[in-house]
């Protein structure tokens, strides 16, 4: 399972805003630090704000800041605000739909997937000095052992 883009860029959004200490961060500063599209930054942030996770400030000064404290926002609940059609598989075409357990598997490997994201706050996420998982710290094109 991969989740889009956009959720991956509004994570990395709000860990950096956990990070901050609560001042507001520009969305420039944070789109040209993280190498990705300002353009598709400003859209990710507008979902935050609609989503109630992040409040916006125009201006010089402006930029993005927590809308609560990163104890209290568990990384499911971003997800599934940045992910509204989130499953495994979409069964409901399929012919097999009638006669397959697969799609309640399915649904039983996402109830535990979204269990552990629930269960994990913000602020845990935006704790430094943890090493990254090691499928994602190897180079482009290594696979899992």
């Amino acid at each position: 399972m991969q989740l889009t883009q956009h959720t991956d860029f509004g994570l990395r959004l709000l860990i950096v805003l956990a990070r901050s200490g609560g001042g507001p961060v520009p969305l420039t500063g944070f789109a040209t630090a993280h190498k990705l599209s300002y353009n598709h930054v400003v859209k990710v942030a507008q979902a935050l704000v609609h989503a109630g996770f992040i409040t916006s400030q125009r201006g010089r000064s402006g930029g993005v800041t927590l809308a609560r404290p990163a104890e209290g926002v568990s990384i499911g609940e971003v997800v599934r605000a940045l992910e509204p059609n989130l499953r495994l598989a979409d069964c409901a075409g399929c012919v097999l739909r009638a006669d397959c357990a697969t799609s309640g598997i399915l649904a039983k490997a996402m109830a535990a997937f979204m269990a552990v994201l629930d269960e994990t706050p913000l602020s845990q996420a935006a704790e430094t000095d943890s090493p990254a998982f090691p499928a994602w710290a190897m180079p482009q094109g290594a696979g899992l052992a």
